[in-house]
């Protein structure tokens, strides 16, 4: 074990002096396992930072909902023919639809209608915002994550009577009336005004969706500013997280009778799940994984054989070497596993630069977006292992060339 132990730590030696006397020679040879491993690092991190964000935004917002659409936003990603054409022909939902469902099903806990605009103009004393308005019935707060900040959310009052009244995010509360009381406020929604009766909590975003810019009326009111015809999203909270699968069959079945579908005929409405949204992803970053494979073993083996070429090089360099060892007793096998410890050794120095820029990049990314990182130990095994396996691999040739040499060849090469 010990002149085990000495030869590596001699190849240990020797391969450090290699990088530090040929300098340019050696960032030219370790390029490849820098890129590689540097690439595999920084996205998988990525990656998984933003694996573990979803899985957690998610979680958050309740694992026992659902919803039913009149189409699913994900067709328009995975075939947006399809996409189209459901747009096209399923009908529009309504809020007699989610009165209906809310009386038959048994396994809901809550079910919420709601109807949502984008980039909708929202005004007072002379300032205005952009935001999503939202018109809701009663139940919203029951289906939806919204902590309040000060006031209260809409009442079954507000809705049955249409109240012109308002909830707004943080963002939109601080944009357009801070630092005045929001509570009683008027402001300006389409061509009606507005009082504010309450102001959500600061959220924040998650993957670029601001959560504090919207304004929430109640549903009656949403249809006196918007119209009467637009299609309703309709939220339902299961009883029984444990029931939820029944629950959606459920829901389903009763979706199907009120449309007066036959046995065979599809659904004319969309039911969305958060499981959907986080197979969506799943099936995106497998995509992006193995194109990563692809392209990092590309590379790897570009650095293999330039790493490879490069212990040829230090063979060569050191024949009269080599040959005086030999001269002196030191067997193949002594003479192999110098060189191999070597080239393993190039590579490790590689991978461990490739991997502080991995985190580094991917550190910085994090910093300067909203897109999170974490540190995999699993990976930086797997990374720290591979780059071992590829120096010992790309360095067998040379090493067995150099424990070939004939010392008394060796001996006369200047």
């Amino acid at each position: 074990m010990r002149p085990s132990f000495r030869v590596i730590l001699e190849g240990v030696r020797i391969a450090y002096r290699a990088l530090l006397a040929n300098k340019l020679r050696t960032l030219l040879t370790l390029l490849g396992n820098i890129v590689g491993i540097m690439s595999v690092i920084a996205v998988v991190s990525l990656l998984g930072g933003i694996d573990l964000y979803m899985r957690t935004e998610v979680a958050s917002e309740g694992s026992n909902l659902f919803s039913i659409q009149r189409v699913n936003v994900i067709d328009a990603i995975e075939d947006f023919e399809k996409f189209i054409d459901k747009l096209m022909h399923n009908p529009k939902l309504t809020r007699d639809d989610a009165e209906a469902l809310r009386e038959s099903l048994v396994l809901a806990k809550y079910v919420s209608a709601k109807a949502e605009s984008g980039g909708v103009k929202v005004s007072t004393r002379g300032k205005g915002v952009d935001v999503e308005v939202s018109g809701c019935d009663a139940f919203y707060p029951f289906v939806s994550d919204i902590p309040l900040s000060s006031g209260r959310h809409l009442t079954e009052i507000d809705d049955r009577e249409n109240a012109q009244v308002a909830l707004l995010g943080w963002e939109v509360y601080e944009s357009l009336i801070a630092p005045r009381e929001a509570l009683g406020s008027t402001l300006r929604v389409g061509n009606r005004h507005f009082r504010v009766v309450g102001v959500a909590a600061q959220r924040g975003s998650v993957l670029g969706h601001n959560l504090d810019r919207f304004v929430i009326i109640p549903l009656g009111a949403y249809r006196k500013v918007f119209g009467p015809n637009e299609s309703v999203t309709i939220q339902i909270a299961a009883q029984d997280i444990r029931q939820l699968d029944e629950a959606i069959e459920e829901a389903t079945v009763a979706m199907r009778i009120r449309h007066g579908l036959g046995p065979r005929a599809e659904n004319d409405f969309a039911v969305r799940t958060s499981e959907q949204l986080i197979n969506l992803w799943k099936s995106i970053s497998r995509g992006i994984m193995t194109a990563l494979v692809a392209l990092v073993g590309v590379s790897m083996l570009i650095g293999g054989v330039v790493l490879m070429n490069t212990m040829v090089v230090s063979v060569t360099e050191r024949t009269r070497e080599i040959g005086l060892r030999k001269a002196v007793g030191a067997p193949q096998g002594a003479i192999m596993w110098q060189f191999l410890v070597e080239s393993a050794t190039l590579s490790v120095f590689g991978g461990v630069a490739g991997m502080a820029i991995g985190f580094a990049i991917a550190a910085l990314v994090s910093a300067v977006s909203v897109l999170p990182y974490v540190v995999n130990a699993a990976l930086v095994g797997i990374a720290f292992a591979v780059t071992i396996v590829l120096g010992l691999v790309f360095g067998t040739y040379p090493a067995l060339r150099a424990a070939r040499l004939d010392p008394v060849e060796a001996l006369r090469s200047e």
